[in-house]
């Protein structure tokens, strides 16, 4: 059977139906359909409304609010510039000058700062950790007695001194006879302050006194005396005195030779040849030592306004080194640290640097370091030890050293400063603990140098 597959045709809509469905709009129509909307604010249908009129007024309220405060706080403003220019008009000339010169020179200071701080070999450091010098119990007493009594100390001194042009010769702390023991501490104790050895004993009236022996009479020392040096006299920086002034005044020191070997002698005392015998077998145990000699650092330019440190690991000591700079300071000195002996060798240097501190001190002595060296007798031979020191060009310089020998002298045996061709250390305190008769030295050589 033959089907009909052909698409049926139908007839086109009709303009009604066309126009029903929207599928024969043009234009023209469109046009003819715009809408024009009311643009007056009286035409909209709520313009009358109350709440609109109260926005309305509340706006021009604020508006007009706003303006007054504006108004015034330019009047305000204004007021206070022309107070304040009144105010700058009013200032003396020299403080004018100070408020405009006052911020460039802030700049100067911070440029100044930052130059010092980045290019500079200043070191800052220094300002921080500088410390105070300590007083001790002892110091303090005699410095309260001293101002108490110092019409009575000048009118004795006068009686030794028949005309006084030098008022160094007065001063209560100045050692005129070069013992160790200050010219107040003499005058305390009676003892002449020009005299060396006031009886001939062979020793300083300083060591007599060490060894419990009155200087002035060469009897035991009474109980007033013990009392007097127990409240005023560190007997141990006394020695330490002693031991750096016979350094300073090798020869002659009020009236008794010195010899080479440091053994103090009158013209008619002769020195026992075994004492010059062992003399140089020290010296030569010191000299012929089995490390290497390093060539000194002279070159070394040591801040000494900076502590430096001495480092012993077998005794674990870690202490700063005082560069005292003057005698009279060792009993501060000797509280915050070992002290170096002025007028000996700078760590580095060819010869021998000295340094000494407490083996022992009083249980009231204030002081972190009062028995620092208390077991220096403990370190063996070929033991190594460091000494730190600050240069001025604001660098760490690190000397190692190793222990060579050690030895006990007298306080003014001078072979203890033994100067050699290399560079030396010497450890020193007195020995044996508790006591001031003695002082065991020990010798470190210069094996190296780290800058």
């Amino acid at each position: 059977m033959n089907q009909d597959t052909s698409i049926p045709k139908f007839n086109a809509s009709t303009d009604e139906v066309s126009e029903m469905l929207g599928l024969n709009i043009n234009s023209a129509s469109v046009a003819s359909t715009s809408v024009e909307l009311p643009v007056s604010q009286s035409d909209l249908p709520v313009a009358n409304l109350p709440v609109v009129a109260n926005i309305q007024s509340a706006v021009k309220s604020v508006e007009q609010t706003t303006k007054a405060k504006t108004s015034a706080a330019a009047g305000h403003l204004h007021d206070e510039l022309q107070s304040l220019e009144s105010k700058k008009s009013n200032r003396p000339l020299y403080l004018r000058i100070i408020l405009v010169v006052l911020p460039f020179a802030a700049i100067f200071v911070v440029g100044l700062f930052l130059y010092f701080f980045f290019f500079s070999s200043f070191n800052f450091g220094s300002i921080f950790n500088s410390k105070p010098a300590a007083q001790t119990p002892k110091q303090t007493a005699i410095q309260l007695l001293e101002q108490q009594d110092l019409a009575a100390f000048q009118s004795w001194m006068s009686g030794y001194y028949y005309e006084i042009r030098d008022p160094k010769l007065l001063d209560p702390e100045a050692d005129n006879s070069g013992n160790g023991l200050s010219n107040f501490q003499k005058y305390l104790l009676n003892l002449n302050p020009k005299s060396y050895d006031t009886m001939g004993l062979n020793m300083a009236d300083s060591q007599a006194l060490s060894e419990g022996i009155d200087p002035s009479t060469g009897n035991l020392l009474s109980d007033n005396q013990k009392g007097i040096m127990s409240k005023y006299i560190d007997m141990e920086a006394v020695m330490n005195r002693l031991a750096l002034a016979n350094l300073q005044n090798q020869g002659q020191v009020a009236g008794i030779n010195i010899r080479s070997n440091g053994t103090f002698v009158n013209s008619n005392t002769a020195v026992a040849p075994s004492q010059n015998q062992n003399q140089s077998q020290n010296q030569n145990s010191i000299l012929n030592s089995s490390y290497p000699s390093v060539v000194s650092s002279n070159n070394l330019d040591i801040n000494t306004s900076i502590p430096g440190r001495l480092e012993i690991p077998d005794l674990k000591i870690n202490v700063p080194i005082i560069f005292s700079q003057d005698p009279k300071n060792f009993d501060q000195d000797l509280q915050i640290g070992v002290v170096h002996y002025p007028g000996t060798a700078m760590p580095g240097q060819i010869g021998t640097t000295y340094i000494a501190g407490h083996s022992s001190n009083y249980i009231w002595a204030k002081g972190d370091y009062n028995q620092i060296f208390s077991h220096l007798g403990d370190l063996g031979d070929n033991a190594s030890f460091t000494i730190t020191v600050v240069q001025k060009n604001g660098k760490n310089a690190i000397l190692h050293y190793v222990v060579t020998t050690r030895k006990q002298y007298s306080p003014v045996d001078q072979s203890q400063f033994i100067n050699t061709g290399k560079s030396l250390v010497a450890l020193s305190t007195c020995w044996p603990v508790g006591s001031t008769a003695k002082r065991l030295v020990v010798f470190g050589q210069l094996v190296q140098v780290e800058k």
